[in-house]
């Protein structure tokens, strides 16, 4: 029959694997702890607010201005719409600016709260009070809650670190150390309220609006933005979304309001001046008809006129532009904020100058918000600065060329309209002064009526002017929370529960160092275990099962049983106290059953016992005699009341036993005993007091190391490992006496210190 297979190499395994064996005995430990998490857990998802998000989409209109096909400087500015900066837009929906309108509308200054199973639950429509004319007294307001408590005849406020107040009427002001308010009473109510006070529109801005509104373009080649807030409320936080939009959408129309009544004023002055000097030319040209009424101008007098007309006219509006161009000049170097002459750029189509009074004015606003925390070292506001006095040049330069390029055009009118009048110079008198006053008429009468009618196209303007925003969708909240995300966080809790219970058990595994089960065994080596053998403490159990369990020890021996020699079988154990000599007394009873031929040598000369479990007393003759030459193998064979079954005692102690070991009557008295014996057990000491133990393993078939739960220690197979390893013994194997768990559980751990196990009488 083929034997065990030899440990001689070890097999590594995945480190995985490794881990999950270590671990997997505190399976119940680590499902524990996986329970509690997820238990706390529920306790947190519990106690924290659902919170929503609610959406809306905005469009951005970017229509760029289309050219009138008369060349008219004021109608291809009057229907323009100015080109928007998504991006600029984005900035100005998250200033404090645009949302403290909104602020005035959905009130944050004031949450109300209500107890339900240990926990404060906010209510938003049935509120049973408002809190109105709220001042706050104090800016670093740190209570969480404050109570207001229905009383009879009204209520009281009570807080944490002051305590109850007097009694307060509803409808009356009140005055606390914190803020003054009035509670007006909507309903009647018994439950004490919450009132968490938020403060003003500025810090409520500060400390939930910014990190709570959001607002990004869609894509970038789209023109929608996405507005989004959260809130613990949904409803709350649809209100403020629209009211958001709503409130956006009307700033661009009244904008766009504000720039048409300027230019309508603008307007308005130029044509009461036409209108003064189109009355004194009419009453002039009228007079000198009527006195000089035969005078009728000629063909080319007629056209001479009305090319001068046209030349007058032209001229007037770059006059005009001109001093419009002098009063850009004298506001940009003298004002801030450029907001007020984009109407009067709208006059020259410069499409690029407004944009950069757009992005200048946006600059405006971040610096402003950013003032009210940082100071001007601040990285962000030193960047603005550069950007904004980079903006005002280039604004300083376009009007600048501007202004040069009316010039030129000016500049060439006046040669035309001079080469015309040189012309003028040669007509008749009376002819010539008839012609400048009807000059003069026409050129006020053209610009009169010319003005009027862009008065007219602005008034229709004013009238159809719609936001350059589109509400493509009002704010919705899905009725799932975007958090806590309550499946996340119980499968976050469930691996951390995992994980922590595993690391207790590595942990846990790593501090105990005694076997606790065979599988604690399986998990320091790869050495074969032979047997296992139960420890009853119920006699009966003991004698039947026990027995049971060294036939199957026997069995496995037999496997490698040589046909033609006794088989050697040597045991030892790492440490006293761990049953090896019994080991081999009921082995070889149980062998001795089968009508194997027998024998014990006894070479645990350090703490010689085998002879005390057959009833005899320490011995002068024994392995140590034989082997120092004073006696002869006859003199040290004694025999037992069993039959098939001799033993060898140690004999008197010796001084050093392993010099007798080594003494070449060893090998001589093995070959002797291999052909008179089908076994032959050797019973040497611990490997911890007697080092001999090793040597003797070379002359053995089988070597059995016998451990004992809850006594033998684990870095003692680590070590077993290590020597098997490095002197690379064959046919170690390993005997595990273990306490079933029926027995754990009745039964205490047994003790460090252990008495001698006692062989079963049954098998001798």
């Amino acid at each position: 029959m083929k034997s065990l297979p030899p440990p001689t190499t070890i097999k590594e395994e995945n480190y995985i694997i490794e881990l999950f064996k270590l671990i997997a005995p505190y399976k119940w430990l680590i499902l524990t702890m996986m329970i509690l998490s997820m238990f706390l857990a529920q306790v947190y998802l519990y106690f924290t607010p659902s919170v929503y998000k609610s959406y809306a989409l905005v469009k951005v209109n970017r229509d760029l201005p289309v050219p009138a096909e008369n060349g008219d400087f004021l109608s291809e500015n009057l229907f323009s719409v100015n080109k928007t900066d998504t991006l600029q837009e984005i900035t100005t929906l998250k200033t404090y600016n645009i949302n403290s309108k909104v602020l005035e509308k959905v009130n944050l200054q004031v949450q109300y709260f209500i107890d339900d199973a240990y926990r404060k639950v906010e209510i938003y429509d049935d509120v049973p009070i408002e809190i109105t004319n709220l001042t706050m007294t104090i800016e670093d307001f740190k209570e969480p809650y404050i109570a207001l408590i229905p009383q009879k005849d009204g209520f009281v406020l009570s807080s944490d670190k002051k305590g109850k107040s007097k009694l307060y009427a509803y409808g009356e002001g009140i005055e606390t150390e914190y803020f003054t308010a009035n509670v007006i009473k909507n309903r009647e109510f018994n439950q004490t309220l919450y009132l968490k006070i938020n403060g003003d529109n500025r810090r409520i801005y500060e400390k939930y609006i910014k990190n709570n509104l959001s607002i990004t373009q869609v894509d970038l080649q789209s023109d929608f933005l996405n507005i989004s807030y959260k809130d613990t409320i949904p409803q709350r936080a649809d209100n403020y979304v629209n009211t958001l939009i709503s409130a956006y959408v009307e700033q661009s129309k009244h904008k766009k309001e504000t720039t048409n009544n300027k230019i309508l004023n603008f307007l308005d002055e130029q044509l009461e001046k036409i209108r003064v000097k189109l009355e004194l030319s009419e009453k002039k040209l009228r007079g000198y008809e009527s006195e000089n009424e035969s005078i009728n101008p000629a063909v080319k007098s007629t056209n001479l006129f009305n090319k001068l007309g046209d030349i007058d006219i032209r001229l007037s509006e770059i006059v005009l532009k001109e001093q419009l161009i002098d009063n850009l000049k004298k506001y940009v170097d003298n004002n801030r904020n450029f907001d007020a002459i984009a109407p009067t750029l709208l006059e020259f189509n410069d499409q690029s100058t407004i944009h950069l009074i757009d992005t200048l004015n946006q600059l405006y606003v971040e610096e402003d918000e950013l003032k009210l925390e940082f100071t001007d070292s601040y990285p962000r506001l030193i960047q603005i600065h550069k950007r904004t006095d980079e903006i005002k040049k280039k604004i300083a330069l376009n009007i600048k060329n501007l202004g040069s390029v009316l010039k030129i055009k000016h500049k060439n009118l006046l040669k035309q309209k001079s080469k015309y009048e040189s012309i003028l110079k040669t007509l008749p008198k009376e002819e010539k002064k008839l012609i400048a006053f009807q000059r003069s008429y026409e050129l006020n009468s053209k610009m009169y009526t010319y003005l009027l009618e862009k008065k007219s196209e602005n008034e229709l303007i004013k009238v159809t002017a719609v936001s350059d925003y589109e509400i493509v969708d009002k704010a919705y909240t899905p009725p799932v929370p975007i958090s806590p995300k309550r499946g996340m966080v119980f499968a976050m809790a469930a691996i951390i529960g995992l994980a922590l219970g595993s690391m207790i058990a590595l942990i846990r595994s790593m501090l105990i160092d005694k076997v606790q089960t065979k599988r604690d065994v399986e998990l320091l080596t790869k050495l074969p275990i032979y047997g296992t053998i139960p420890l009853y403490k119920d006699k009966m159990l003991m004698n039947v099962l026990l027995e049971e369990s060294y036939r199957k020890l026997a069995m496995n021996l037999q496997f490698s049983k040589k046909e033609d020699e006794g088989n050697i079988v040597l045991v030892t154990s790492p440490i006293q106290g761990e049953g090896k000599t019994t080991t081999i007394v009921n082995l070889s009873a149980i062998l001795r059953n089968t009508r194997y031929k027998s024998i014990i040598i006894d070479l645990d000369m350090h703490n010689p016992s085998v002879h005390e479990y057959f009833g005899m007393q320490q011995q002068y003759s024994g392995v140590s005699t034989y082997l120092s030459e004073r006696d002869n193998l006859g003199n040290v064979i004694f025999t037992t009341n069993h039959p098939n079954l001799n033993i060898i005692p140690s004999g008197p102690t010796p001084p050093n036993p392993m010099e007798l070991i080594l003494s070449p009557r060893f090998e001589e008295l093995l070959t002797i005993l291999k052909k008179e014996y089908d076994y032959i057990f050797i019973d040497t000491g611990s490997f911890d007091i007697a080092e001999e133990s090793f040597y003797l393993m070379q002359y053995s078939d089988v070597n059995l190391v016998v451990l004992r739960e809850n006594f033998s220690k684990k870095s003692s197979i680590s070590d077993l490992e290590n020597i098997v390893r490095a002197k690379q013994l064959k046919n170690v194997g390993l005997v595990l006496k273990t306490v079933p768990i029926k027995e754990k559980k009745k039964t205490p751990p047994i003790p460090q210190v252990i008495a001698k196990e006692k062989p079963l009488k049954a098998l001798l």
